[in-house]
């Protein structure tokens, strides 16, 4: 999804935009959307020079602790080639490493497959998609076809 939608609804009850900091310097920010089933990690990133230092496990351990549901989140597929299947594998076993387990499905999105991945419990595919119709009309007022 565009960064400009994210933070269209940045601002909805559901989302929460949070930045993440060490010594006073923004290392990083997630942008999470929940509802009372379950959490999905839109977006993570920890700024390049503050990597492989443990901040990226020490935010999802502060994400896992706040949210008592399911955390989804996706992740470009690892089984398809590419001059990037070596990050993308890198990605998959840092997840995997900080708790998270492949969930069963994925989704495809302009192109590109992706697998969701989860913590915390089981998720079904259904439950994310009301998630999403539900972001979509709350967060970015968008009507959404049923």
């Amino acid at each position: 999804m565009p960064f400009r939608k994210l933070v269209k609804g940045a601002g909805a009850e559901m989302t929460e935009f949070t930045a993440y900091f060490l010594d006073g310097v923004l290392i990083g920010f997630t942008y999470t959307v929940r509802d009372g089933s379950l959490a999905y990690l839109f977006y993570f990133a920890v700024e390049r020079r503050f990597r492989s230092r443990g901040l990226g496990s020490q935010i999802l351990k502060q994400l896992k602790a706040r949210y008592n549901v399911p955390l989804l989140l996706d992740i470009e597929a690892t089984g398809s080639g590419g001059s990037d299947k070596a990050l993308r594998l890198r990605r998959k076993a840092f997840y995997l490493r900080n708790g998270f387990s492949e969930a069963g499905f994925g989704a495809s999105y302009r192109g590109v497959e992706y697998e969701t991945l989860c913590c915390g419990g089981r998720a079904e595919k259904e439950g994310l998609k009301r998630l999403f119709t539900r972001f979509r009309q709350e967060a970015l007022g968008e009507r959404v076809k049923h």
